[in-house]
């Protein structure tokens, strides 16, 4: 496997069907990444994780370390061909890493989030997605604020982030609330 740069084309802004190949884009990167860093697990989060949900076709992971340092984590995940993007990232203390890879004749983008374990990157996704596989009117809710950012602009991640706020201060309220 060849980790190649992240592809800023806006066919990987789309926002689509939930497609199986995630499952196994992901599985291809933990397997390259776990055989080359020591101590490092990969999880599947984002919309890629969650069967059924639509999203952009770029897999989100968070890379659990134990490295005391996470820029040094980083740094170890570009030696193996991640890299960061200048578009927006690294705007905080929060380590992220990026890249594509081919599988069966597609690109798929990947982003690496790099923290230490029961991080709020690591066990917000996760009850993030807990919630959203359980309630279909919060999935429903945040497949429409996707596809409003796309409409309003597809290639400003900040739009997109921005559009998807109001929905996933909701969720987070409704993880809170013990997700009733």
């Amino acid at each position: 496997m060849k980790i190649e740069a992240f592809d800023e084309s806006l066919d990987h802004r789309n926002i689509l069907p939930y497609d199986p190949a995630y499952a196994d884009v992901f599985a291809q990167v933990r397997r390259y990444v776990q055989e080359r860093l020591e101590g490092v697990e990969l999880v599947h989060i984002g919309s890629t994780a969650i069967r059924g949900l639509r999203g952009k076709p770029m897999v989100d992971a968070v890379a659990i370390t134990q490295r005391e340092d996470l820029r040094s984590e980083q740094r170890a995940f570009e030696t193996l061909g991640f890299h960061r993007r200048a578009v927006w990232v690294d705007k905080d203390e929060k380590p992220y890493v990026c890249g594509s890879v081919a599988h069966d004749g597609r690109r798929f983008n990947i982003n690496i989030h790099i923290c230490h374990r029961g991080d709020p990157v690591h066990k917000d996704s996760l009850a993030f997605m807990d919630i959203l596989g359980r309630r279909p009117d919060l999935r429903k809710k945040y497949e429409e604020a996707k596809e409003r950012a796309h409409t309003i602009d597809p290639a400003n991640p900040e739009v997109y982030n921005r559009e998807k706020a109001a929905v996933i201060q909701e969720i987070h309220a409704q993880i809170e609330l013990g997700g009733r």
